[in-house]
């Protein structure tokens, strides 16, 4: 009876912190990426669509960029313009910078 008790607790602490992390949507907004980058159109920066099609089934390229580790795969005559902007992505945690890359990638046309 004590570990049925213990597993669901396990089970309501761990569904209860999913919960409260932040989704991909969030963190585009509270990072304000959104200014620059729009769903469909990308005069200056690259739309999510351009984004999500570059990185298709690149998952891992896009969190190396996201960490700082690579550079851009769209224009990236602009990495210099999104440098202070990974400093931002850097900092995330783990769980936000991948739904983040979620995000984004969900942008396919």
């Amino acid at each position: 009876m004590k570990y049925l008790a213990l597993i669901i607790f396990t089970i309501l602490l761990l569904s209860g912190l999913e919960a409260k992390a932040e989704d991909g949507k969030d963190v585009f907004e509270s990072l304000r990426c959104g200014i620059c980058h729009k769903v469909d159109t990308g005069k200056t920066s690259p739309s999510l669509m351009e984004i999500a099609q570059a990185y298709k089934g690149k998952e891992s390229q896009l969190m190396s960029y996201f960490q700082g580790e690579s550079e851009p795969v769209v224009k990236p005559e602009k990495g210099e313009m999104m440098k202070r902007y990974i400093e931002k992505t850097k900092a995330l945690p783990d769980g936000e910078r991948k739904s983040l890359a979620d995000f984004i990638l969900n942008h396919l046309d």
